[in-house]
């Protein structure tokens, strides 16, 4: 096929895809005289015919004039289907500073109801322990209790590790503390209980571990110094894990006007900023409990005086971040 017949064949082609992309370069609504509505549904057809013609008149070796014409409109067209490189790397931004502490103070309610689940069940654990010490051994096994005061006594904690071990703990973090968000999160599809049952069964060990460790002046300060600047952050993404967790159970116990598959589509779409946000706050707990907690070079006033600032900015963060007008 000549160049003058194959040009006359795709005119009208060509002619619609350069409609559309000046309407979306003027940012105007199109006009009732211009290219139908349609077109825009049909855009990736077209921009698949207007690659085959790019592919023929390259084969068929038509004017450099046509081939640059038709590169530039593909060009033009995959940018437009595929989004600008300017707004991809604000995804993420905008999930972290705006969505995620957006999304976590709209879910109030389930936060306040999985900290009750977490600090509630732990702090009665734990005053229960101060008062009758005995009561430890209820709720933790004997070995693991002792294994818990070898390793927070003033001689042993962060002695012999160096760098190397440093970042094997770091990954063994990375992998422990991630998998119970994950699990967290998608076990709440089954009505919300595992979720439910993770942060019970967590404040409860937490309380009594940190009662015994904290009645025992050897391993007290240890202990506290060591879980407070990590903990702000792990805690913190755990308890998100669980508020995603149960806004998907509920989803399909109380699906609205919805199918139960849709709603919990909706609602898993709706969580995911609240996941990466949670796993974002855990990998950062990995970091400092590697390389920060377990140090033994660092003063315990330290320790506490970072700690202190860690959860105060946290708190700071899911009540203030996200509130300015876009």
């Amino acid at each position: 096929m000549k160049q003058k017949q194959f040009e006359i064949q795709n005119e009208a082609l060509w002619d619609q895809i350069n409609s559309i992309l000046e309407q979306k370069n003027q940012k105007k609504k199109p006009k009732k005289d211009s290219t139908p509505a349609v077109a825009l549904h049909e855009f990736p057809a077209l921009y698949r015919r207007l690659c085959q013609n790019l592919a023929l008149a390259l084969q068929r070796g038509y004017s450099p004039a046509l081939t640059d014409y038709l590169q530039k409109m593909v060009g033009d067209c995959h940018q437009l289907l595929y989004g600008t490189a300017v707004e991809r790397p604000m995804t993420l931004h905008r999930w972290l500073l705006r969505e995620f502490p957006q999304r976590v103070r709209e879910e109030w309610r389930l936060l306040l109801f999985i900290n009750l689940a977490f600090w509630g069940v732990g702090i009665v654990v734990g005053l229960l322990v101060w008062f009758q010490p005995e009561m430890a051994y209820s709720f933790v096994s004997p070995d693991k209790l002792e294994k818990m005061r070898q390793m927070y006594m003033s001689d042993k904690i962060g002695v012999g590790r160096g760098a190397e071990g440093d970042f094997a703990m770091f990954g063994m973090y990375i992998w422990n503390n991630i998998s119970i968000d994950f699990r967290t999160f998608g076990a709440g599809v089954f009505g919300g209980l595992p979720a439910l049952y993770i942060m019970g069964v967590n404040g409860l060990s937490m309380g009594a571990v940190a009662s015994w460790l904290s009645a025992d002046l050897a391993t007290r300060h240890n202990f506290w110094s060591f879980v407070i600047t990590h903990g702000s952050f792990e805690i913190v993404g755990m308890l998100l894990s669980g508020v995603g967790g149960m806004r998907l159970g509920l989803s399909l116990i109380h699906p609205g006007r919805l199918s139960r598959r849709r709603a919990l589509y909706a609602a898993s779409q709706r969580m995911f900023p609240v996941l990466v946000g949670a796993s974002i706050l855990t990998f950062i707990a990995a970091f400092f409990e590697a390389f920060w907690s377990a140090s033994p070079v660092i003063p315990h006033a330290v320790k506490y005086a970072v700690g202190a600032l860690c959860w105060l900015l946290v708190i700071a963060f899911f009540i203030f971040a996200g509130r300015a007008r876009s």
